[in-house]
């Protein structure tokens, strides 16, 4: 498993969209999912919006590699394929208008399984995450993921649902047609750290 934090991030430029075969305190947490809307006026960071936890909420996905990519990446080797990869949002947020904890990434790989798990930031409570990047560059996959914003919140009769927020969430997917070298997974977005934080684990 590789870990990587908002401090030892690699400086990768962020990557270019590429189509695929579908398409003060900080204590404060949430469990609003985060298709739906929170109008609480009266919230502050020492109140919670909700009681009861949810279960993840899947925000995107599933998505296949394809087998032709766009410049400035490489076409797949070896029928070397990713199939199912899907996003799922974790069940709390919690409110860091410091941007006190970091954004993170880890990678876990089991036969040919993986899973990216991370913690980002988003502006509003129920913004969301989405996959910008799913391929095979020659023998390395690249799973890029990108914050979303969701207009359902963004009212001015909810003050409270204004963050920024830290949220965890999961991608997971399967390799097909054996391993690639490696797997860079990355979280993107306005309010992550650098603009984005990059892993890379060696298969």
């Amino acid at each position: 498993m590789n870990i990587l934090s908002s401090e030892d991030r690699r400086n990768e430029p962020p990557s270019a969209e590429v189509s695929t075969t579908i398409t003060p305190d900080e204590d404060q947490t949430s469990t609003t999912p985060s298709d739906s809307l929170s109008v609480s006026s009266t919230n502050t960071d020492e109140q919670s919006t909700a009681e009861a936890s949810t279960p993840a909420i899947q925000t995107d996905g599933p998505v296949d590699s394809s087998s032709r990519n766009d410049a400035p990446y490489d076409d797949p080797v070896d029928g070397l394929a990713l199939t199912g990869v899907t996003v799922r949002m974790g069940e709390e947020r919690q409110r860091d208008s410091m941007l006190r904890l970091d954004d993170q990434l880890s990678v876990d790989i089991e036969d040919s399984r993986f899973e990216i798990r991370g913690r980002g930031h988003t502006e509003w409570e129920c913004d969301t995450i989405r996959l910008k990047t799913v391929i095979v560059d020659g023998r390395h996959a690249r799973v890029y993921a990108e914050t979303r914003e969701v207009d359902s919140c963004r009212t001015p009769d909810n003050p409270a649902g204004l963050g920024p927020w830290a949220i965890s969430f999961s991608i997971t997917g399967r390799f097909e047609g054996g391993r690639p070298d490696a797997l860079t997974a990355s979280i993107q977005g306005p309010f992550i750290h650098d603009s984005g934080v990059f892993v890379t684990e060696p298969l």
